[in-house]
């Protein structure tokens, strides 16, 4: 029973996520989006660097959600009344997921216009760093708390 409600709550992380990761990564890219400049006026190397820094602030917020979700399994995974061989794979699912579906919407919204998005670059980087990180997280917790310890559930 313990199990079931654990992966509910997963489940529910991965759709509030994919909502809310929306419009967090949009505001965690704008910087990086406005030092690369105005389309059609912007060097090569300015939407580069832009979009570098678009990237970070992106995987930064995201890469604080994936440690929240990791910790949060591994405690629930602790449990003696728990399975965690279930709950693994759904985290793994609720920190991909929505990555993944911005990085598709981005793509799809992209491609109606005629210049490039920085943000939308950067939106690879970030699925690439929330892959890494999940990776890391899990195997390597020291590293969730040295960079995320201000998340809950992040030691």
């Amino acid at each position: 029973m313990k199990t079931l409600i654990a992966a509910g709550l997963l489940i529910g992380f991965g759709v509030i996520a994919n909502f809310l990761a929306t419009i967090l990564l949009n505001i965690a890219g704008l910087p990086g989006a406005l030092m690369a400049g105005k389309p059609g006026e912007r060097s090569k190397s300015r939407f580069v660097f832009g979009s570098l820094v678009s990237a970070a602030g992106q995987a930064y917020v995201y890469l604080a959600y994936v440690a929240f979700v990791v910790n949060w399994t591994r405690v629930a995974a602790e449990r003696q009344d728990t399975m965690a061989w279930v709950l693994w794979p759904l985290a793994f699912l609720a920190v991909m997921v929505p990555v993944l579906l911005n990085l598709l919407h981005a793509r799809l919204e992209a491609q109606e216009l005629a210049f490039g998005n920085p943000q939308v670059e950067a939106m690879h980087i970030t699925f690439l760093a929330a892959l890494l990180g999940f990776a890391l997280f899990v195997f390597v917790p020291a590293v969730a708390s040295a960079g995320w310890g201000w998340v809950p559930y992040v030691n």
